[in-house]
């Protein structure tokens, strides 16, 4: 480090703006010299994961110090040359504490950042290619070195490359960010993505639009957007659109796909099936995914609407009349029916779909179907048959090896992206709930865990060793309900909501509770409204977008907002909702509980109005038990009530009477007494039985602890 040299300038650089480029060499070095004090001084309140904590402080006193030098040295650079290079170790440890500080950047993300920055900066800074460095980052990485490396043109390159990789979520909104960039250097594989996850986004914007990006479309003449162009204008273009891929290769028309469509529903169904298999083949092969994910978004919309919902429908008749449908199915078939409709099947279909799969495939083989289906999507089946406890049944109807074997593929490896990792984590986890208390299979699971938290230790793979030691602690919690005392010691009693934690400073307890315009939503506010009918305890006082309901009886004073279901098509709904939020913040009105009321499709708008003061969240539709992450995100402290499967007013409205019975009376609801008392109510029918038996209460939900654990040592920091 220079700082023998320019001690006197650090001082100086240590207290101004040190981002501006600076204009002598000297000046550049003092600089970083300045930016390095900072990032150790940051570094020395530092709370994250102690073995990336060393990394950093090794990367900061040796790695910006050889760079440094390495960069004041080139020849025959000139001064402005070495001052950007310097600049730009400046700006990436910069920007890294900056990231860290404001949480914008994974932990975990750092260590393959420190591994990659050297790398990257020594090939643009001597103009050699830099790509291979940056593959596989994601929206996070890339705009990190984006912003080390600004002051060069790769800098804006790589910035054109975070945004489109951070919006790649939602590829609907990558054609306005090329309108908003005219100058945006990959134009040509953004519009090909798009084309491939959302082929319909691609019709539309063409059957809509005349600009520079529809005569990109145009004009660049590859087959699957020729294809799509073709469909511009086709009322049809939906059932065709996700099988232009096949098109392009030549092995169906239009015309013929529609014709399969129109008079052949299992043949369409099986179509799509064959078509993500033989993308899958591909993939495994090395080639390219192809239009998987558009396909697999048109398999679960065929699932549910020609199969899912019908045998749904149909569940006070008999088997052969209810599943009659199915009988054409290969098994194949009926493997696809279970990881696309999961949130939608109630639990006597998805047995009734399990059962004819495992009368389909050789005896004592159950195996064999992941064979079958190349082990497409095979942890959503586990997670699947585990949240129908049929997991430990499937395990066992194949060979002794298998069952290792396949519990390890399913445990193994979930640290390799730190994209999806703490998901992978969650579908373990929840897992656990059958496999924990089952002596054949929780020594092997328990100790998998053990040898993966070992792997990764060997390697110094820090997320890895966070993923594992926390289903450790998990599996535990699963496996000895005493150890539940362990994890509620950091994170806090999730058996127990105090009355006084969803108070405001007021002492009110504030509810809000999000309807959606559609026919479904009017029919649950109807409902919902009829809860509070007793005119001795509830006031109702109705307001053009809301409803405000009032207690006039017990010891605890509660207001209840809920938005009117108006016209989901004209975005009414939508307006009362932010009308309504709007009134609650000019009366300080403090949400301590949120309650989702819709189908599953609108769940993300609701999560949104999530604040971080909220202490419950009741999510009543379908899958709503997914969205916990998001939950855990937004309001940290939370307790969630939610479904794996099917979310129905039949347990929805008990559940919200239930509570508001206990807080009304300022009694703390202890879950465990609840759950029982709720359990005995819904036993009468097998239908409310089966229902309430897929929600999930906040003191056994795993995947929350998985992530609130994963959230904890990083409180501080």
């Amino acid at each position: 480090m220079y700082r023998a040299i320019y001690s006197l300038i650090i001082i100086l650089y240590c207290n101004t703006n040190t981002v501006n480029a600076q204009s002598t060499l000297g000046e550049a070095n003092a600089s970083l010299d300045a930016a390095q004090v900072k990032f150790l001084s940051f570094l020395d309140n530092f709370h994250g994961d102690k073995g990336i904590r060393s990394m950093m402080v090794d990367f900061c006193n040796n790695q910006v110090d050889s760079l440094q030098a390495a960069f004041n040295a080139i020849e025959p650079a000139g001064r402005e040359e070495k001052i950007k290079s310097i600049n730009t170790v400046k700006f990436f440890i910069q920007a890294l504490r900056t990231t860290l500080e404001r949480h914008k950047l994974e932990l975990y993300d750092v260590p393959d950042a420190l591994q990659k920055f050297p790398l990257i900066a020594d090939a643009i800074v001597h103009k050699t290619p830099y790509r291979e460095y940056v593959l596989g980052f994601g929206g996070r990485r890339t705009q990190l070195m984006a912003d080390a490396f600004r002051q060069y043109p790769e800098g804006k390159i790589l910035q054109y490359a975070a945004d489109v990789r951070r919006l790649s979520v939602n590829p609907d909104n990558i054609l306005p960010l090329l309108e908003r960039q005219p100058e945006f250097p990959f134009i040509d594989t953004a519009i090909l993505y798009v084309a491939e996850h959302s082929p319909m986004s691609i019709v539309d914007y063409v059957s809509t639009k005349n600009n520079r990006i529809t005569d990109t479309i145009k004009h660049l003449n590859h087959p699957l957007l020729n294809q799509l162009l073709l469909l511009s204008g086709n009322r049809n273009a939906t059932e065709i659109a996700p099988l232009a891929g096949e098109m392009a290769l030549g092995k169906y028309t239009a015309e013929d796909i529609q014709k399969i469509r129109s008079s052949d529903v299992k043949g369409y169904y099986q179509l799509l099936v064959n078509t993500i298999q033989s993308n899958r083949s591909i993939l495994l092969a090395g080639g390219p995914a192809g239009m998987q994910p558009a396909l697999r978004a048109a398999l679960k919309e065929k699932a549910i609407a020609f199969y899912v919902q019908p045998v749904n429908e149909l569940h006070e008749s008999k088997d052969p009349v209810r599943f009659a449908s199915l009988r054409p199915l290969r098994v194949i078939d009926l493997y696809y029916l279970v990881i696309s409709g999961e949130e939608e099947l109630y639990t006597s279909s998805f047995l009734g779909i399990y059962k004819r799969i495992m009368q389909a495939i050789p005896a004592g083989s159950s195996d064999s179907l992941l064979t079958m289906v190349q082990y497409d999507q095979f942890r959503k089946f586990i997670r699947v048959c585990s949240h129908y406890n049929v997991l430990t049944d499937f395990l066992n109807h194949m060979p002794e090896l298998s069952r290792v074997t396949l519990l390890k593929q399913f445990i193994t490896g979930i640290e390799g992206n730190t994209e999806s990792g703490l998901e992978d984590a969650m579908d373990v986890a929840d897992a656990f709930a059958g496999l924990s208390v089952d002596p054949q299979y929780s020594g092997i699971v328990e100790q998998l865990l053990k040898d993966n938290r070992v792997r990764c230790e060997l390697d110094k793979n820090y997320y890895g060793i966070r993923l594992y030691g926390i289903l450790l602690d998990v599996f535990n919690m699963a496996h000895d309900p005493n150890e539940q005392k362990v994890i509620f010691s950091k994170l806090g009693n999730y058996e127990l909501l105090p009355v006084e934690a969803v108070r405001d400073k007021k002492g009110v307890i504030n509810q809000l509770v999000i309807f959606y315009g559609d026919k479904d939503g009017m029919t649950s506010f109807q409902n919902f409204l009829a809860l509070f009918k007793d005119a001795k305890t509830w006031q109702v006082a109705a307001k053009p977008q809301w409803i405000e309901i009032n207690s006039i009886s017990g010891s605890q004073p509660i207001k209840i907002f809920a938005n009117r279901p108006l016209s989901h098509e004209d975005h009414l709904d939508e307006e009362a909702q932010l009308a309504m939020l709007q009134y609650m913040k000019e009366t300080e009105a403090e949400a301590g509980i949120i309650i989702h009321r819709g189908h599953s499709y609108h769940l993300a708008s609701t999560l949104n109005y999530l604040q971080p003061n909220m202490k419950l969240a009741i999510l009543g539709s379908c899958g709503g038990y997914k969205n916990i992450l998001t939950v855990a995100e937004k309001s940290p402290a939370a307790q969630v009530v939610a479904t794996k499967q099917v979310g129905s007013k039949l347990i929805n409205d008990p559940m919200i009477l239930m509570v508001n019975d206990y807080l009304l009376h300022s009694r703390d609801i202890y879950w465990p007494d609840a759950w029982t008392k709720m359990g005995a109510r819904f036993a009468s029918s097998n239908f409310t039985h089966d229902l309430f038996a897929e929600y999930v209460p906040p003191y056994r939900n795993l995947g929350l602890f998985v992530i609130r654990l994963y959230n904890y040592d990083e409180a501080s920091f």
